[in-house]
């Protein structure tokens, strides 16, 4: 009997202990809470569900209309003659206005004041600046992408990843890669970097290095380079190709073969031409080189000798 009594009173005691530790904690959170929201403003006593919820409804049909404003404007945009980077550039930047409006609005409908909220974002220094100069620094790069032009959607660009532009947004440019990866670049970053369009124009150069053995006769060897030239109809005549002698090699002498295709067909004709070479190669009787080392043997008796 007396250890059952002794295991009742320890019983009684841990229950009373944890109850009153839940009691602090929930005590300490609801101190917590309150000073939260005395601190943005918040008046809690004049919070209710109702109010609440007609506060989400009024977040949900504001987001509604900032996308059917951004759609209308968006198909509005279409006929006109602006590019679609600006089309889309100006559709998504109405929608982040529209969503941060919306956004304000509901801040102020459940009764935080937008001075408490900015107060808020006051307090975390410089980090929220430093964030908040970057995401402005990529918006105006972003501006500056649309306005000037210098790439549009569809183009393929190389600045540290090159890859066909998808699309331009406030604080990224969407490009794929050739091996079909979506890559995400900031626009500030493409601002400050070396950037190539490799689409901008309608054709482009063709440069091949080929090489032919020193036995074989300099005309033979131009001539079977212009006729595997000739035999590709992806490459221009016009400009007219070039192919020249462009250096000496140790064991073979090397022409340039300069050559024009359109921009569509640059890849096909450049793999086209470098295929159709050896079989005109051995039309010609021109024979390619390959670095060769000479050996020389001596016998063992001259050694001697």
């Amino acid at each position: 009997m007396e250890t059952e009594s002794v295991v009742e009173n320890i019983g009684g005691n841990i229950s009373e202990t944890v109850s009153e530790t839940v009691n602090e904690v929930s005590a300490s959170g609801s101190n917590v809470f309150h000073n939260i929201a005395s601190a943005i403003g918040l008046d809690l006593s004049s919070l209710s569900l109702t109010k609440i919820l007609m506060s989400f409804v009024i977040l949900v049909i504001l987001i509604v209309i900032g996308r059917i404003l951004s759609a209308l404007i968006g198909k509005a945009l279409k006929k006109s003659r602006m590019s679609l980077s600006m089309q889309k550039f100006i559709t998504k930047a109405i929608r982040f206005v529209m969503y941060f409006i919306a956004l304000m609005i509901f801040a102020d409908s459940i009764g935080i004041p937008i001075t408490s909220i900015v107060a808020i974002f006051g307090l975390f220094g410089l980090a929220i600046s430093l964030s908040i100069q970057n995401l402005l620094g990529n918006i105006m790069s972003g501006v500056s992408l649309v306005m000037l032009r210098p790439f549009e959607v569809g183009d393929y660009i190389e600045t540290d990843i090159p890859g066909t532009v998808r699309s331009i947004g406030l604080f990224y440019t969407e490009i794929t890669t050739i091996d079909n990866k979506r890559v995400f670049i900031p626009n500030e970053k493409i601002v400050e970097s070396r950037l190539t369009n490799y689409t901008s124009e309608s054709r482009r150069r063709i440069d091949v290095r080929l090489n032919a053995a020193y036995g074989c006769d300099l005309k033979k060897v131009k001539q079977a380079i212009a006729d595997a030239v000739d035999s590709v109809p992806e490459l221009l005549k016009d400009p007219e190709p070039i192919i020249g002698v462009a250096e000496y090699g140790d064991s073979a002498v090397y022409y340039d073969v300069l050559v024009w295709a359109s921009t569509d067909d640059f890849i096909k004709a450049k793999y086209a031409l470098l295929e159709a070479v050896p079989e005109f190669y051995k039309k010609h009787g021109v024979m390619m080189a390959f670095n060769r080392l000479e050996v020389e043997l001596i016998n063992e008796e001259k050694r001697a000798e």
